[in-house]
């Protein structure tokens, strides 16, 4: 069970799925795009004002708001950083917070991960295969290393463990 603040109005978030006002203790099936909007406020600067306000009912593994809840709302900011705010449509929970910084980090993030469809995939077939080849070509300087360095070969040669032909 979870306390959920809607339009300042305590809601009980009862086993992942209902909605009772603490109040009265009548059911609320979902929220309205104007409280998400309000719920939205609490966690964004006063100053950005909305552009639009959507409903995504699903959501690709290659979009921002990926992994989480749907239904959600998306609320979009005007201004020069493209804020996004996703507020759960089921139980009215802030779900997360998206800027161009941060999808600057995802991109990175994955091409750090090399998991080019949903980003979050750490155990994928190019990333073994680039580890596998890093790891050759590590172990082929070590070789390169002491096969032809002078002094260290020069070494072995006073050991007699080289001969010298």
């Amino acid at each position: 069970m979870e306390i959920r603040n809607i339009n300042d109005s305590p809601f009980y978030w009862v086993n992942d799925s209902i909605l009772v006002n603490a109040k009265n203790g009548k059911f609320k099936n979902g929220i309205s795009k104007t409280e998400a909007v309000q719920i939205a406020k609490r966690h964004v600067i006063p100053s950005l004002k909305i552009e639009k306000v959507e409903l995504l009912e699903e959501v690709s593994k290659k979009d921002e708001y990926r992994n989480k809840k749907t239904p959600v709302y998306k609320i979009s900011y005007h201004g020069k950083d493209n804020v996004c705010a996703y507020v759960s449509k089921e139980d009215g929970k802030f779900q997360s917070i998206r800027h161009d910084r941060w999808r600057i980090f995802d991109f990175l993030w994955m091409t750090h991960t090399m998991d080019y469809e949903g980003k979050d995939n750490i155990n994928n077939v190019t990333l073994r295969i680039f580890s596998v080849f890093c790891l050759l070509t590590t172990l082929s300087g070590f070789l390169l290393f002491f096969t032809s360095n002078k002094k260290i070969i020069q070494y072995y040669k006073n050991k007699k463990i080289i001969s010298n032909k």
